[in-house]
């Protein structure tokens, strides 16, 4: 629940901003109103930034290409649905 609070709401602009900041995926993912992690009865999605996808297959989550479709229909429309955050940028880990 604390990056919550320096959290981004996705918006045209702010996908953009990530656009712009070389991120080519998103990892999504759902969170209950407690902040736990489920992506049947969630709350919210969050999604977190990231430039390549990880190697490794036990790294391996959902993550949505940052052109997607979806991606920008729910930038289009932030305030319509489900609530949709990006994370603060996470350090550069090697995947």
């Amino acid at each position: 629940m604390e990056n919550l609070r320096s959290a981004t709401r996705l918006t045209n602009e702010s996908l953009q901003h990530l656009k712009d900041g070389g991120f080519r995926f998103v990892l999504v993912k759902g969170h209950t109103a407690d902040g736990r992690i489920d992506y049947i009865n969630f709350d919210y999605f969050s999604l977190i930034p990231v430039k390549d996808l990880p190697k490794d297959p036990g790294k391996k989550e959902i993550y949505e290409p940052i052109d997607s479709e979806i991606l920008s229909e729910w930038a289009r429309f932030p305030d319509e649905g489900v609530k949709v955050i990006i994370e603060p940028e996470m350090p550069a880990v090697n995947c």
